[in-house]
């Protein structure tokens, strides 16, 4: 037999719902180590793959600081300003307003601009690049570019005073000339003028070696800093935030996170200061404005009374005046708020002013303006915020904008209405005057005009006084306002990376060494079709199962493996069909058995398993006789070398030759075995097998042999197997592994059930213990083969362990 080449399948059936057979796991973990040198080199080559991972990847520190959030809600500390909650009014701030504000875009644009994180410094360690970040030995200063412009180049430091750039890239591209540039001097490039200086860290290590620079998109490491902060709430029942990072270098994210906390804590400030500056602008700007109405009044009184030489005031007008006195206190009051309100009507109407804060706490005793006010700066505020990370176009500020326009409207109208009230106090107090006055009409008309001007001046100095104690809470205000939070633990974390995982990661890679020819190995079984073994076979048919012939891979003499005396494997395996042959053999013929072989594939091994059954047979003393039925091809006759020019059965069922004795002719190499050939190859097989003579050829020789083998062609290929089926007693039904397609089985089946052919058996050729994975058959493990196989066989022990 030719030594057979079949591909390297496994042929476990996964898809096997049939049965429970408790040896599955069995044939799996038999497979699994029949394919162990494909399951070590896939391990070895993970795990390879894994420590170049971890020697390649950068390694990552994890960095965490808590704050706290002063939340009135979850109970934390009202600070200092609490002493002054009677003065002046402070929001309470939400947790998970403050979260959102640690996420902001603003807040990590300002941090990695003031840190300059947009450049990087890194030297080569190993396989991987490592960041340098504050010990780098030389930092780079860039002129004249754009903050998204990128650029890389590699600075070779030669000595103490001069460094060489190379490999320069400027927005993508490449720049092949080397610029050598002395430290601490301006320089041109192609990158633009750069300055590079030395740092502290600059030594002579450092001579010869490279320094590999980097300077990216401002925005775009900014957003991914972003990306990678993650801020969470560290307890529900707390105001406690803890901010953590994880970055190739351990100080650059500590200071990422304390820098973020700095500029968090000076925005809330400078958030809480922006109504408080605002009304400061407003009081400074009316103490300017009445500071020089009051000089204009002192000298007014002061040139009237040179004039007319006036020094004091009779006892008839202090009489008068201290009947009017409590008069001109009321009247002071509502003129004092009368100008206020004035003041503030002019502010709103003031266009240039439509988008800064209105002045609260000016002096209006109006609850109602004062509570609109503060409701307009708030919506302010959060107006100005989205600005900050947003545009004019959104429609959420758009919204806010109509919002404060119909607000600041309102505002107006009660400011209108609040002086229209006012002025009929005012109207009215002139009236109760003018008659005090008519009760002194006496009184020098130079002492009346010196009381007009001095009410005048009062009414400033008061309007003055109160602005002046107004200023000093403001600025008593603005002294005191503090941050939102506390930093509870600055910027920490622990000392070894956190990241690559070595163990997990190695762990993940062995696993997938594992799982990857696994699963191809489990593609390849669910894509295969092709049947390849003994249990495969019985879970598809009720035939009865006659045998299994192993695959034998050495090279034999016209395909002749069985021999008298021999206890290879493959001899054994055709003893053992011979017996189960006589079990199937339900009539108990003594003489003239016709069995007949056949298949549904060509190559599938008839001509081989009939040849060696046949001397198997015939070592059991009896006499067999072999016919070559195959009148198309002449398989056996041609393999055993005697030609289809020779006298055979076509020239018998031709009538060529009468004789049945001059068409038989001794088996080669065997005096119990005879044969006849199938002669000339005719056109028309079918036609001589069908005219009678077969029937007499079969009967001659039921009278002088024990067993008459027939060899014919594939059923259902031609009808020549048809036509000789209904004269033989037993037919054996070759299969071949790992060429028979699984989908044929029913139609196999149906040739049983119909008993189109009689006394069906099946025999599975050419099975490859080596390749099915198992592990199990003739010669492993029962004792044959011999002893030169067995000593091989203990010697390669550790070999075939490793599948090498």
């Amino acid at each position: 037999m030719k030594k057979d080449k079949l591909e390297n399948l496994d042929f476990m059936d996964f898809n096997d719902n049939h049965s429970q057979d408790t040896t599955t796991m069995a044939d799996l973990l038999a497979i699994i180590f029949h394919h162990r040198k494909w399951f070590i080199l896939s391990v070895l080559i993970g795990v390879f793959i894994g420590f170049l991972y971890i020697h390649i990847t950068p390694e990552s520190y994890s960095r965490t600081a808590t704050v706290l959030v002063k939340d009135n809600k979850k109970g934390a500390a009202n600070g200092e300003a609490a002493t002054f909650q009677d003065l002046f009014s402070f929001g309470s701030n939400s947790v998970d307003n403050e979260i959102g504000f640690f996420k902001s875009k603003r807040l990590m644009l300002e941090v990695t601009t003031r840190l300059n994180l947009d450049i990087s410094y890194k030297e080569r360690g190993g396989l991987r690049k490592t960041e340098l970040y504050s010990s780098t030995p030389v930092t780079v200063t860039f002129f004249e570019i754009e903050p998204g412009q990128t650029i890389s180049f590699t600075a070779t430091i030669l000595d103490e005073q001069q460094i060489q750039l190379s490999d320069i890239v400027v927005e993508e591209k490449n720049h092949k000339e080397t610029v050598k540039v002395q430290l601490g001097d301006t320089t041109d490039t192609p990158m633009g003028k750069i300055v590079i200086t030395p740092t502290l860290f600059m030594k002579d290590s450092y001579i010869g070696e490279s320094i590999y620079v980097n300077k990216e998109n401002l925005k775009m490491v900014s957003d991914s800093y972003n990306a990678k902060l993650k801020v969470e709430i560290a307890n529900k029942q707390s105001s406690l935030i803890n901010l953590t990072i994880e970055d190739e270098n351990s100080d650059r994210a500590e200071d990422l996170l304390n820098t973020l906390i700095e500029v968090y804590e000076k925005d809330a400030i400078d958030d809480k200061n922006k109504i408080v500056i605002n009304t400061a602008n407003f009081i400074k700007d009316r103490l300017a404005i009445i500071e020089a109405d009051l000089g204009i009044v002192d000298t007014e009184i002061e040139n009237y009374k040179k004039k007319n030489k006036l020094t004091d005031i009779t006892s008839e007008s202090a009489l008068v005046l201290q009947n009017t006195g409590h008069l001109d206190s009321e009247s002071l009051n509502v003129e004092n708020q009368l100008n206020m309100a004035e003041y503030m009507k002019n502010y709103l109407r003031d266009n240039s002013k439509i988008a800064d804060l209105i002045p609260a706490s000016i002096g209006i005793n109006d609850n109602g303006i004062q509570n609109q006010i503060n409701e307009y700066n708030t919506i302010v505020t959060k107006r100005n915020k989205l600005i900050a990370n947003s545009s004019a176009n959104n429609p959420i500020i758009q919204d806010l904008n109509s919002t404060l326009s119909a607000m600041r409207l309102s505002v107006l109208k009660a400011v209108d209405n609040l002086i229209a009230g006012l002025k009929m106090q005012v109207t009215s107090m002139k009236h109760k005057e003018q008659e005090n006055i008519s009760k002194i009409s006496d009184v020098p008309t130079q002492q009346k005009y010196v009381i007009s001007i001095e009410r005048q001046q009062k009414i400033k100095e008061e309007l003055y006084l109160y602005l002046l104690n107004k200023k000093e809470e403001n600025e008593l205000q603005l002294s005191i306002a503090e941050s939102n939070c506390r930093i509870v633990d600055p910027a920490d974390g622990p000392v070894l990376p956190v990241a690559p995982k070595k163990v997990s990661v190695i762990l993940i890679c062995f696993t997938l060494g594992l799982i990857i020819p696994a699963l191809c190995l489990y593609i390849r079984s669910l894509i295969n079709t092709r049947l390849y073994t003994k249990k495969e076979i019985k879970a598809g048919l009720s035939i009865p199962f006659l045998g299994e012939i192993p695959l034998e891979k050495q090279t034999y003499t016209k395909d002749i493996v069985v021999e008298e005396g021999s206890r290879e494997s493959i001899c054994e395996a055709f003893k053992i069909l011979r017996d189960n042959l006589d079990f199937m053999d339900t009539e108990k013929k003594k003489k003239g058995k016709v069995i007949q072989l056949t298949s549904s594939n060509p190559n599938s091994g008839k001509t081989f398993i009939t040849t060696n059954l046949a001397i198997s047979i015939a070592l059991s003393n009896v006499k067999v006789i072999v016919l070559d039925l195959d009148l198309r091809k002449g398989s056996l006759t041609k393999k055993l070398g005697i030609g289809t020019k020779q006298i055979g059965i076509s020239a018998y069922l031709s009538g060529k030759v009468d004789v049945i004795t001059d068409l038989i002719r001794p088996f080669p190499d065997s005096s119990r075995l005879d044969m006849i050939t199938s002669g000339a190859l005719p056109p028309n097989p079918a036609e001589l097998l069908k005219n009678g003579k077969f029937d007499q050829l079969i009967a001659e020789l039921k009278e002088t042999y024990d067993y008459i083998l027939l060899d014919n062609p594939p059923y259902g290929v031609v009808v020549d197997t048809s036509l000789c089926t209904r004269l033989a007693d037993q037919t054996i039904y070759i299969i071949r592994s790992g060429l028979f397609d699984k989908r044929q089985l029913p139609e196999v089946q149906e040739l049983y059930d119909s008993q189109k052919i009689r006394n069906m058996s099946i025999v599975l050729n050419a099975v490859d213990y080596t390749n099915n994975g198992y592990g199990y058959g003739y010669g492993y493990g029962y004792g044959y083969g011999n002893d030169e196989e067995m000593k091989s066989r203990k010697k390669n022990f550790f070999k075939r362990l490793f599948g090498i």
